[in-house]
Formats: structure tokens, C-alpha cells, sequence
């Protein structure tokens, strides 16, 4: 698959290596999903990952025609079919996957005598399945929080039954873990709270990152005759491209060369509704709609571009979010235009150098940052990210932090018996 969400345990999976760690990934077969990325996969082929998938070609070979690529749902209409879901299936629609995973995970522990299993969620059924394998097994478990489960936004539960039941589940899988990784401290923070049996140490935050290879490979990005802004992903989960191109509306209007000089450019899946939005704020000479390009060439803009640009929508779980973009923009080493809520992301841009912060809602601030920007751009006086706040968020260092977790596990074991 590709998009956004594969990033941090692809990434995880190709640089486990490096410290002593092999990776067996247990996934599925390629479906329908709105992107894919066989660069990114080459990649984790390459570092010697070991790779299975249930069903078809279970034996560990990927089926490379096998995955089907869909048309953007409006974001309306995939949220009702998602809470259709939620309302029957818990904790989410891979349940039916379990049984398929458990019986293909016991045969890779026993044949390769694995030393540790690592579960990643969403969707939360892979730590019920990492629950399952661990009392079996006895090996022990690391769980990887790259959302909250209880908290989590794009979480529906339509009735106080359904929240109960995924709480229950929660509490079991959070008993069997052995270490629990988080991307932020606020998800941390919440699993304290909700789950006070939960000890302080037994929580370990280790952020989203960026992959230098990513960026050490591109192309040298020369000088742009226009100033590029760039954004990088998807509009889901009511996301939206709409502040951002009223306050470019209203820098044009208050600067009318930045029409021509100015090019904002949208990488990814694009709503239909704003395209013709765009026509109507007589924007389309100003904008680029790039569309879905595997993550090797996404990269390659975001390093030829001269302002990022992101949003978090506000809400009441703004503060969880730490979006895996923000620190793939932080990888590029470019000034970023961040339309964020108070909130963990806000905070890491706070220490980056290089950033104007905005409300995400604030058209008028949005049209002012651009301008500022712009008059950078010409005097070539753009700002410089802070490399020390950047180079935190290395892939690689990320990685090592992963593995030490793993290493203190396996001597925890040693004494124990």
C-alpha cells in the first residue's frame, strides 16, 4: 500500500537490520486500497525483509498483480461506510483476518525461532492477533501505538456497548504487552490515565521520522522561477485544501504577482468538489494538482519545492495528532507553512526554525504567511530549519531507539529465567 501511514513501520522494518534485529513481516495479500508503492516495497525487499502473506502466495511470495487501485471516495460518503463498519465489526473490519494471521504467525515462530513479536495498530486487530500468538508462544510483546485506540478521531462507537467492548479489548492487550511504543506523549498520556495499571516505564514514546536516504538521493533542486509551495498527501477525515486556497486568494488579491510567481502544488489524491472550488476563485494557473506519485518521487518535490505546506483539522483530539508528513517535510529541510491547533505537532514546529503557524481555519493569516514568504523568496532570504531539531526525527536513529527496546525485552528474559 502506499500513502502516508506505511511510512514508519516500512521504515522500522528496513533499518531493524542494522542492529542485529531481522524482520519477519506478516501481512496480507495486495487488495483494493487508494494508492501502492512497489518502490517502497523494493526497498524493504532490499534490506532483507522477510516477508508473508495470508492467502494466496502464503508461502512468503508478494502477488504483484494482485492489488487493485480505487477512485478517492468523497470523504462523506467513506466515513458512512467506515461507521457502517465500526457498527458491526470491533474491533475494526481486519477481524476476519485473525484467524488467517494466528495460523501462519505460528508456523513462521516455529520455523524460523523468532525471539520477539512487534505489533503495530491501527487496525487494532494485529494486537489482538500479537495477544494470541504471545500466550501460545510465550515470547514477548511489543505493542506500537501509531494512533490512539480508545481516542482516536476517526473511531465511531455508536452506542456506550461499543466503546465498553473496545475498552475491554484494550485492557487485555495492554496486560499481555510486555513494552508499549507511542509516537507522541500525549497518546502516552491517555493510556496512563485510562489505564492506571499501566507503569510509567512500560510506555516508550518514539516519534514519527523521515528517511535521509529519501532525500540524499534526490536531485538537487535549483532555483525555481516561481516560489513552489507544496502540500504532500491526502484530504481525509475532513482534511481540507479550503482555508489554505482562500488565503491564497486573498494574497493574490492583496499581491497580484504572486498569481503568476506563486505555484501551489498538491501531491496526492485530490477532492473532486475543490478542484472545481479552484476554478472558482480563479486559481488555476496558480495551483498544480500532481495527483498520487509513489513516496521516491514525492520526496523528489518535496526537496525541489520552497515552502511545505500542512493542516491538522481542528477538533477535540487536534492535540493527538502527529502526523507522519510533518516530519517528512522536516526531512526535505524546507521552511513550512503549518495551519495547526494547539497539539503535539504544533509544539515540534515551535522548535523548528523555519515555520509560520497559523490557526487552520484563518484564511486571513494563511494569505499573510504567504506574502511573507514570497518576499523571502525574492530576496532569497528564506528561512533555515534548526538541523539539530530535524536530525531527532532520523529514520535510522528512530530504528536504533526500536531496537534497544527489543534488546532490553530479550535480557529481562534472560534473568527471568
Amino acid at each position: 500500500m502506499g500513502m502516508g501511514g506505511v511510512q514508519r513501520t516500512a521504515k522500522f522494518a528496513k533499518y531493524l537490520g542494522h542492529f542485529n534485529w531481522q524482520p519477519y513481516v506478516l501481512t496480507i495479500n495486495p487488495k483494493v486500497y487508494l494508492a501502492s508503492d512497489y518502490c517502497l516495497l523494493h526497498e524493504v525487499e532490499n534490506a532483507g525483509v522477510k516477508i508473508y502473506r495470508t492467502g494466496k502466495n502464503g508461502n512468503g511470495e508478494k502477488n504483484s498483480n494482485g492489488h487493485k487501485v480505487v477512485k478517492f471516495k468523497n470523504d462523506s460518503n467513506r466515513k458512512l461506510l467506515s461507521n457502517i463498519s465500526q457498527t458491526f465489526l470491533i474491533p475494526d473490519s481486519k477481524i476476519f483476518w485473525k484467524s488467517a494471521a494466528v495460523e501462519l504467525a505460528s508456523k513462521i515462530i516455529t520455523d524460523e525461532k523468532i525471539d520477539l513479536i512487534y505489533a503495530t495498530a491501527p487496525p487494532y486487530t494485529d494486537f489482538l492477533i500479537a495477544c494470541e500468538l504471545k500466550n501460545k508462544f510465550g515470547l514477548p510483546l511489543v505493542l506500537d501505538y501509531r494512533d490512539s485506540w480508545i481516542d482516536c478521531p476517526n473511531n465511531y462507537y455508536p452506542t456506550p456497548l461499543h466503546k465498553s467492548k473496545h475498552k475491554k479489548m484494550e485492557t487485555g492487550v495492554l496486560k499481555n504487552a510486555d513494552k508499549i511504543v507511542t509516537i507522541n506523549d500525549r497518546i502516552k498520556e491517555l493510556i496512563h490515565l485510562r489505564y492506571p495499571f499501566v507503569e510509567d516505564e512500560k510506555v516508550s514514546v518514539i516519534p514519527q521520522g523521515y528517511d535521509p536516504d529519501d532525500f540524499n538521493n534526490n536531485s538537487a533542486a535549483g532555483k525555481n522561477n516561481r516560489m513552489r509551495i507544496t502540500y504532500s498527501g491526502s484530504f481525509l477525515n475532513y482534511y481540507t485544501p479550503k482555508y489554505f486556497l482562500d488565503g491564497l486568494k486573498k494574497a493574490t488579491e492583496k499581491n497580484p504577482e504572486i498569481k503568476e510567481n506563486v505555484e501551489a502544488c498538491f501531491i496526492g489524491t485530490f477532492p473532486e468538489e475543490y478542484k472545481e472550488y479552484i476554478t472558482r476563485l480563479g486559481l488555476n494557473n496558480t495551483v498544480n494538482l500532481v495527483g498520487y506519485v509513489e513516496h521516491s518521487a514525492c520526496t523528489n518535490l518535496l526537496s525541489q519545492s520552497d515552502v511545505l505546506w500542512m493542516m491538522i483539522n481542528k477538533s477535540s483530539a487536534s492535540d493527538l495528532h502527529s502526523t507522519g508528513k510533518l516530519y517528512e517535510y522536516f526531512g526535505a529541510n524546507k521552511p513550512v507553512l503549518a495551519c495547526v491547533p494547539d497539539g503535539v505537532a504544533r509544539r515540534s514546529l515551535d522548535m523548528h526554525g523555519a515555520a509560520i503557524l497559523t490557526e487552520p481555519e484563518d484564511s486571513n493569516a494563511i494569505a499573510e504567511a504567504i506574502i511573507k514568504f514570497y518576499n523571502n523568496f525574492k530576496a532569497g532570504t528564506m528561512p533555515v530549519p534548526n538541523s539539530q531539531v530535524t536530525g531527532m526525527y532520523d529514520r535510522k536513529r528512530l530504528a536504533e531507539k526500536l531496537a534497544n527496546e527489543f534488546d532490553m525485552l530479550l535480557k529481562l528474559e534472560e534473568v527471568s529465567s
